[in-house]
């Protein structure tokens, strides 16, 4: 239990909060959410590349515990990716989740996620082209790409149970905040 709460702990760690805070000395989640994309949209391309890679970095440390309890592999992905969504060190208030989650898996199923990541941009870029950049309306691309990357990555994952267990585990935490992020309309 103590490794769940730790792991929830680290995912709480909102680099787009703390980098919003030291480069524009301001609070990011005033204008959008603190993970990858917002900070990208908010602080910049380089920025939002950097919290996106420290967000996943989280993950894959979390990621690295489940190595040595396997058992827990659910419990650990579930938490990390609800601590981002939910950090307790910024009221509560975090981002969608999509980048722990592909940190864990870069180090559970590296070959698995990255495949899921790519279909999920590559679902990403048609909708931003076809839709997004004429109506700026609606959820924002990245996170419309995670909707079919995430069932893909159970596909992956069906015949590695606890990798399944921990994707599907990752998968409703952040269904849970989209379906929040959409009912508060954001």
């Amino acid at each position: 239990m103590a490794l769940v709460l730790l792991a929830y702990l680290i995912g709480s760690l909102s680099f787009g909060v703390i980098l919003g805070y030291l480069l524009k000395g301001y609070d990011i989640r005033r204008e959008d959410l603190p993970g990858g994309s917002g900070s990208f949209r908010r602080l910049g391309p380089l920025w939002g590349v950097t919290v996106a890679m420290l967000d996943a970095g989280k993950g894959a440390l979390v990621g690295l515990f489940a190595a040595d309890h396997p058992d827990l592999a659910p419990y650990l992905a579930a938490a990390v990716v609800a601590g981002h969504c939910w950090p307790v060190y910024f009221g509560f208030r975090g981002g969608g989740g999509i980048a722990p989650t592909v940190g864990f898996f870069l180090v559970r199923a590296p070959v698995a996620v990255l495949l899921a990541m790519a279909f999920g941009l590559l679902v990403a870029g048609i909708y931003h082209l076809l839709y997004w950049r004429r109506r700026r309306t609606g959820i924002y691309p990245i996170p419309f790409g995670a909707v079919p990357a995430v069932p893909l990555l159970l596909y992956l994952l069906r015949s590695n149970p606890p990798a399944f267990a921990a994707a599907l585990a990752a998968g409703v935490v952040m269904g849970l905040r989209a379906l929040q992020m959409l009912l508060r309309g954001r």
